[in-house]
């Protein structure tokens, strides 16, 4: 069975379900996480910009970036969860007062096709499952083509160089069980090369990630959360080889700008 089809398997029945009840909801979905504030701060990205999401999900970015002022698609790989993240774009657009720019579609990067270019395109945790190094440089190539001149691709993916990677693997903490590889920054900044990028960076991202699931104890759990928050702020300013603050993140956040073609 091919990564594709693992996918639409295990998303069949449940999975990346999301809701909008109320006005409330609406104020924590807009709310930008660090990571899209450090991606827009980064490529300058506005409002005004169009994204490209593979691998949509239930619609948690489409939405939070639609209601922030962004046109913004995706596709994903199961019907099942394109259904259900209609659903929850249906559900956020009963609280905005100007209707929201995000739609959604069923299908497979593998055979997608588009005239429509994009500012940015990117994904959240899916080109790690695509274990051949020609499966990812296809990919790579489609979100390429998709992105327009001068624009960027973003990716953030497990960093396979976490001290905490293989308990984190053997746990199934990750969710969902399909084999991923072992991405660190030096393999994926050269993936972005070889595929044209400029201006390639692999930031360490989320240090202690998991540091409260994994902690016995509401004591423990406590301490693990104040570790968790406090060496997101710290770590990141201090002069530490990336080496070594790579081993205490999480996730990878890596970030190339398309050349402009002439």
């Amino acid at each position: 069975m091919n990564t594709s089809n693992e996918w639409v398997q295990n998303l069949k029945y449940d999975g990346y379900d999301h809701h909008c009840n109320s006005k409330s909801d609406l104020v924590s979905i807009k709310k930008l996480g660090r990571i899209w504030q450090e991606i827009l701060r980064r490529t300058k990205i506005n409002s005004s910009s169009t994204m490209f999401e593979m691998g949509c999900g239930g619609g948690k970015y489409l939405a939070t970036l639609a209601v922030n002022g962004f046109s913004v698609h995706g596709i994903d790989v199961s019907p099942e969860v394109v259904t259900r993240c209609n659903n929850y774009l249906s559900e956020v657009s009963q609280f905005v007062q100007e209707p929201i720019l995000a739609t959604v579609e069923n299908a497979d990067i593998f055979n997608y096709n588009s005239s429509v270019l994009y500012d940015l395109t990117y994904h959240f945790g899916v080109i790690e499952h695509f274990l051949n190094l020609s499966d990812r440089m296809f990919i790579w190539q489609k979100l390429y083509e998709l992105t327009k001149s001068d624009g960027w691709m973003v990716s953030v993916v497990p960093n396979g160089s976490h001290f905490w990677r293989e308990y984190i693997r053997q746990n199934n903490l990750c969710g969902y069980n399909i084999p991923e590889i072992d991405y660190n920054v030096k393999l994926h900044e050269q993936e972005f090369l070889d595929i044209g990028l400029q201006k390639v960076i692999a930031i360490p991202w989320n240090y202690f990630g998991f540091a409260e699931r994994i902690a016995q104890g509401s004591l423990n759990k406590g301490l693990a959360k104040m570790i968790h928050l406090s060496s997101n702020v710290v770590i990141p300013m201090l002069p530490l080889p990336r080496t070594f603050k790579e081993k205490f993140a999480h996730g990878l956040l890596v970030i190339g700008q398309k050349p402009i073609l002439v």
